[in-house]
């Protein structure tokens, strides 16, 4: 008789931990808005000479979007679109997305940085210079070029 009471309680628990987990799967989401961010990335990195105002339109909409929701937008995709200004030569727009990667995901400040110390190079389409560490070089620090000299090499 406690046998049968025991089983009898034992199933009910069961039942309600059983429910309980299945209403906690139905209710899971994604922790990012990430709607059209991963194919613009792609196209971005396939460079097929896709149009940059039209990505960062659509990555726009994203942000929109995500705010209405109420959803954090997924990591990169600030700094992406702050590439995508830079392509454009708006050093302004991307700054303030890059500051805004750097704001919400405190792990990518070392990177950010460098962006954020390169703008004018990489506005200008010119290759960033990094130093051993992965710091920018200033100019005044870099290698000059003498042609025909060759004092203090080595043969």
């Amino acid at each position: 008789m406690a046998y049968a009471r025991f089983s009898g309680r034992l199933a009910a628990g069961c039942a309600v931990v059983g429910m309980g987990v299945l209403a906690a799967c139905a209710q899971a989401g994604t922790m990012y808005s990430w709607e059209t961010y991963q194919p613009q990335v792609y196209n971005y990195l396939k460079d097929d000479g896709g149009d940059y105002a039209e990505q960062i339109a659509s990555l726009e909409e994203n942000v929109e979007d995500a705010r209405a929701a109420g959803q954090a937008l997924p990591p990169g995709f600030r700094a992406h679109l702050g590439m995508l200004y830079l392509k454009l030569g708006r050093a302004d727009k991307a700054i303030q997305q890059l500051k805004g990667e750097k704001r919400a995901f405190p792990e990518s400040a070392v990177f950010m940085d460098f962006l954020l110390r390169n703008v004018p190079s990489l506005v200008s389409g010119a290759a960033p210079e990094a130093g051993g560490n992965g710091a920018a070089v200033p100019a005044s620090r870099r290698p000059q070029a003498h042609a025909g000299r060759t004092e203090g090499v080595r043969r």
